[in-house]
C-alpha cells in the first residue's frame, strides 16, 4: 500500500510539474536554435585614435586627459581592445563600403565621399556587392540599421530610387528595418543650419521621409534602435544591428549638461569634447538596454570609427574639429596611421576575453569573420581583401593573411601639424605643397606607402616605416631594410594594378548602364 501511495504521489508530482518541464524544454530549444549570437556593429564618425580616455595604465594610447568617455572606458574593460585596428579608408563613404563588403572600396569605384548636395549615380555601392547584412540574412538573422548610410548618390526624394537599378539603398543591401540618412542627418538641404540638433534628413528603410526630429542625433539614433530591440524585433531570431552614428562629424552639437563639463577657454573645443561625451552617454544607454533585455551575454558587439579625426580650420564648420590621432601621425584625408588607424573594441562575454591585441586587423575583416561565425560561405565570385579573425578574437591565435592589408585614396591632402601630445592636430588653414601617399600596405610591423602625381597611375615614390616602434613615423627605413622594401614594393604594385583593373571595369559598366537609361 505504501508503494502504491508513493507511486501515485510521483504521478501527481509529475503531472503538476509537466507544464514547467515543457516550458523549460521550449526555452532550451529556442536558445539552442539561437546558438548563433546576436551581432551589433557600432561605427562612429570621425572619432580620432586619441579622442577617448580609457584610463589605461600602459602606453600612450586611449588616455586623452581632456575628454570624458566613461561608458566607452567601461566597454573597453569588458572588450578585447584592438590597438592596431584600421578603417578601410581615410574618408567616410569608402570606409563604410569596405566595412560592409570586406573589399577595398576602390574596386567598385568608391574612392571619395559621396556628396550630399548632388545626385551622382556614377558613384555608389553597387547592388551586386554582398554585404554583411545579406550574409547574416541568409543565416536567418533579422537585420536593422539606424544612422548614416552615405553609400549612394541616387535621388532619395524619388521613391523609385529605393527599388531602382543601382541597388545601393539599405533595403536592397540586406537591411529589413531601420532609419537612415544619406550623408549626415544634420548635413542636409532640408535644414538651414548644419547642426546635430533637430536633424531633418532621416528616412525609413522603405524610403519614407521622416522630416525634422527634435533632439540630438546620437540620442535619436540610439532611442530608435533600442525601441526596435524592445518592441519590433522577432525575439525568436538572432539579429544584426548596424549603428553608424553621425557624431562626432561636424557641425557638432551637444546638450548643455555635457557642454557644462568643459571649460577649456575655447567654446568650440568645449563643443567638440562635449559631443564626444554626449555620444559616449548614448552608447551607455544602449549598453544598459542590452542588459535590461538580457541580451548582453549572447551578443557580439564590435565598435569602430570610419576614419581619423577631421582637420581643424579647413573650412568654416571645421573650426569645431579638435579631434586628435595622437600618438599617431596624420588625420582624415591621409594614408598616414592617424588617418586610417582607429579605435577597435570587440565584446562577447564568455567567448572573447577582455584584454589588448596588437595584431594588425581591419574593418575589411568583419565580413569574413561573421561568415565564419554563422557558418556561411564566403562570396567566392570576387576577391576579398579581409580575412576571418574569429580564432584570434576567441583563442588569441595569430591572424593569417595571404596578402597585406591594403588602402587606396586618390585625393589626399597635406596640412601643417600644430600642438603637442593630445593637443596635436592638423591645421587646415595651412596647406602644405608636397606629395601625399595615395596607396599603402601593411605587413607585420611595417607600412609601405606609394606616391604619384596623377590619379590612378602607378606610384613612383615609396616610403617604409616601422609603425609599431615608430608610430609617429619619424625614421624612414627604405635604405635600412632594402630587401623588405623591395619585396613590399612588388606586392603593393601588384595589388594596385589588380584593384584598379576592377575599378575601371566597374566604372565602364556603370557608365554603359547610365547611357542605356538616358
Amino acid at each position: 500500500m505504501a508503494n502504491t501511495t508513493t507511486y501515485l504521489a510521483h504521478l501527481i508530482a509529475l503531472w503538476l510539474i509537466w507544464p514547467i518541464l515543457l516550458t523549460t524544454h521550449s526555452l532550451w530549444a529556442q536558445n539552442s536554435d539561437q546558438a548563433q549570437p546576436n551581432v551589433i556593429v557600432i561605427l562612429v564618425d570621425d572619432l580620432g585614435y586619441g579622442d577617448v580616455n580609457f584610463g589605461l595604465a600602459e602606453g600612450k594610447a586611449f588616455r586623452n586627459p581632456y575628454v570624458q568617455t566613461p561608458n566607452l572606458a567601461k566597454l573597453a574593460g569588458e572588450s578585447l581592445v584592438l590597438q592596431h585596428h584600421y578603417a578601410a579608408s581615410p574618408v567616410c563613404s569608402p570606409s563604410r563600403a569596405g566595412l560592409l563588403t570586406g573589399r577595398t572600396p576602390t574596386r567598385y569605384n568608391i574612392n571619395l565621399y559621396i556628396r550630399d548636395n548632388r545626385d551622382d549615380d556614377l558613384i555608389f555601392l553597387p547592388g551586386r556587392e554582398v554585404t554583411i547584412a545579406e550574409v547574416l540574412q541568409s543565416a536567418g538573422y533579422q537585420t536593422a540599421i539606424f544612422g548614416k548610410w552615405h553609400l549612394n548618390g541616387a535621388d532619395w526624394e524619388d521613391p523609385k530610387s529605393w527599388t531602382g537599378w543601382t541597388g545601393s539603398f539599405p533595403k536592397q543591401q540586406g537591411f529589413e528595418a531601420g532609419m537612415v540618412s544619406k550623408e549626415n542627418p544634420h548635413f542636409t538641404r532640408l535644414l538651414k543650419t548644419n547642426t546635430q540638433q533637430h536633424p531633418g534628413d532621416f528616412f525609413s528603410v522603405d524610403g519614407k521621409p521622416l522630416g525634422p526630429i527634435k533632439g540630438y542625433t546620437s540620442d535619436i539614433i540610439t532611442e530608435a534602435a533600442t525601441n526596435w530591440l524592445k518592441e519590433e524585433r522577432d525575439v525568436s531570431r538572432p539579429f544584426f544591428l548596424y549603428l553608424p552614428y553621425d557624431a562626432v562629424h561636424i557641425r557638432v552639437a551637444a546638450a548643455d549638461e555635457y557642454v557644462s563639463r568643459y571649460n577649456t577657454g575655447d567654446a568650440r573645443k568645449d563643443a567638440y569634447y562635449a559631443n564626444i561625451t554626449h555620444l559616449d552617454a548614448t552608447i551607455g544607454n544602449l549598453l544598459s538596454s542590452l542588459d535590461s533585455l538580457n541580451l548582453t551575454d549572447n551578443t557580439l558587439l564590435f565598435f569602430s570609427s570610419d576614419n581619423g579625426p577631421d582637420v581643424l580650420k579647413k573650412w568654416e564648420a571645421t573650426y569645431y574639429c579638435y579631434g586628435t590621432s595622437y600618438p599617431l601621425a596624420g588625420q582624415k584625408y591621409q594614408l598616414y596611421e592617424g588617418g586610417i588607424r582607429v579605435l577597435g573594441l570587440v565584446r562577447w562575454p564568455g567567448k572573447i576575453a577582455p584584454g589588448i591585441s596588437d595584431a594588425p586587423n581591419s574593418t575589411l575583416d568583419i565580413l569574413p569573420t561573421f561568415c565564419e561565425l554563422v557558418r556561411q560561405p564566403l562570396p567566392n565570385d570576387r576577391p576579398l581583401d579581409g580575412v576571418s579573425i574569429l580564432s584570434h578574437l576567441t583563442e588569441g591565435k595569430p591572424i593569417e593573411r595571404e596578402k597585406p592589408l591594403y588602402w587606396q585614396f586618390e585625393d589626399p591632402r597635406e596640412f601643417v601639424t600644430i600642438g603637442e601630445g593630445y593637443d596635436r592636430r592638423l591645421d587646415g588653414s595651412q596647406k602644405v605643397d608636397k606629395p601625399s601617399p595615395v596607396v599603402a600596405i601593411r605587413e607585420g610591423n611595417y607600412v609601405l606607402r606609394g606616391f604619384q602625381n596623377k590619379a590612378f597611375t602607378l606610384p613612383t615614390e615609396f616610403t617604409l616605416y616601422d609603425v609599431v616602434n615608430d608610430p609617429e613615423e619619424l625614421e624612414e627605413l627604405s635604405k635600412v631594410k632594402s630587401d623588405l622594401f623591395a619585396s613590399m614594393k612588388q606586392q603593393l604594385l601588384e595589388m594596385y594594378r589588380a584593384v584598379n583593373a576592377e575599378r575601371e571595369k566597374t566604372a565602364v559598366e556603370i557608365e554603359q548602364k547610365v547611357s542605356q537609361l538616358e
